[in-house]
């Protein structure tokens, strides 16, 4: 036993400077093995809290799409290398936002071990500007767009959204944005009324959707009925009321369109052939009349517009009357119910000055013809007479003044 002890302590400077140096070896081998380490870290989403300080204040804040921090860790490298974004957590405090709109991100670890063990550095910006608005309030109309064509023979004769108002809340840049609510309806060859369900569309003042996420709405759901009837082409006349002024007259009536397509049901539509604007007054005008009117106003009751048309346009030319002379010729003049026992002389010469008063390019082609003269000498015997000449009338034409003729009736011996 005291052998034993003795081999035990034989050379314990050599062996304990053995321990100590087999000790500082492993110390070296595990360091070098598990030496520390930087990793960067990216798309650790940021978590944004007590945004209540804001809305509480009737204002709305957005924060960028997509918004993320990267991160550089450093420690052991068994440790680091494991590491991923979902060890992490980024939060920016809305409460503690500045004058500028800007809030710091704060990341740390999920993990208080880990948090210990590391140091975290910021690889990209540790601050995100928050755009903060005031929030509002809209009420729009709901209007039904229709793609496709209904059935040959048909129209669209009312779109009606129920409700028909949605009211839409949030920031005010956003809001004002939207030009139209629309909900579609496909209406192919349809031939008789339509009803179905459609979901709001909010569009932009370039036809454009807006996203809904961006804002509060009131109607998820709207219920719409597209009334479809039977359709008519009428065609359209214009007229015009009283006169215009003396020495002046209306030369052309020119509008546009000159038909109308009309919706109705088939009892209301075999009532009507066309549409009568009977109102445009030229009271005492000397100058064209250029107008519109609306159709709905001249149609009856129960037909309504099938196609874009909402106005006529109408032009009224108005000119001066001129004058022109004519020489009417006596044996221009027709003598009606002469008698084959008489013979008829004219005592007041051959020619006959005649004027006429009129619009030029009718007075141009006028001629004395155009107007057949006549003098009836009906029942008269012999002697002489004074006839009054009967002269067609002409639209657009006026005789100035009578012709009167001196005829003599002579019996035939």
């Amino acid at each position: 036993m005291g052998r034993m002890n003795n081999r035990i302590f034989d050379h314990i400077g050599l062996k304990l400077l053995s321990l100590i140096m087999a000790i500082v070896v492993w110390v070296v081998v595990a360091n070098v093995d598990d030496y520390k380490t930087t990793k960067r870290i990216t798309g650790i989403e940021i978590e944004f809290i007590n945004g209540e300080t804001i809305t509480d204040n009737n204002m709305v804040y957005e924060v960028p799409e997509g918004t993320a921090i990267d991160i550089v860790v450093k420690g052991r490298r068994k440790l680091v290398e494991k590491l991923t974004n979902q060890d992490f957590r980024a939060v920016a405090d809305l409460s503690k936002m500045s004058v500028t709109n800007a809030v710091t991100v704060t990341v740390s670890a999920i993990n208080s071990s880990t948090a210990r063990d590391i140091t975290i550095s910021y690889a990209s910006n540790d601050a995100v500007n928050v755009a903060v608005e005031k929030k509002i309030e809209s009420q729009l109309a709901i209007n039904v767009r229709t793609s496709s064509d209904v059935a040959e023979g048909y129209a669209i004769r009312s779109k009606t959204p129920t409700p028909n108002l949605i009211t839409v809340k949030g920031a005010e840049s956003v809001i004002d944005m939207i030009n139209e609510v629309v909900v579609d309806v496909d209406v192919k060859d349809a031939d008789s009324t339509l009803t179905t369900t459609a979901v709001p569309v909010f569009l932009s003042k370039s036809g454009e959707a807006i996203d809904p996420s961006k804002f509060e709405y009131d109607v998820e759901s709207v219920a719409v009925t597209v009334e479809i009837a039977k359709t008519k082409e009428l065609a359209v006349k214009v007229k015009t009321t009283g006169d215009v002024r003396d020495g002046y007259s209306v030369a052309s009536i020119d509008y546009q369109p000159t038909s109308v397509l009309v919706v109705g049901d088939a009892k209301d539509l075999a009532k009507v052939d066309e549409i009568v604007i009977d109102d445009i007054d030229v009271t005492n005008r000397i100058d064209h009349l250029e107008t519109s009117v609306a159709v709905a106003d001249y149609l009856p009751s129960g037909i309504t517009i099938a196609d874009n048309t909402e106005e006529i346009m109408i032009k009224v030319v108005v000119e001066k009357l001129e004058e022109k002379s004519l020489v009417l010729q006596s044996d221009a003049i027709n003598l009606v119910g002469k008698n084959s026992d008489y013979t008829y002389n004219y005592l007041s010469g051959t020619g006959y000055s005649l004027k006429v008063k009129g619009l030029k390019d009718k007075l141009d082609t006028l001629n004395v013809t155009n107007l057949i003269p006549s003098v009836d000498v009906t029942g008269y015997g012999p002697g002489k007479h004074t006839f009054t000449v009967s002269l067609k009338e002409i639209p657009g034409i006026q005789v100035i003044g009578d012709i009167n003729v001196e005829i003599e009736i002579v019996k035939n011996e």
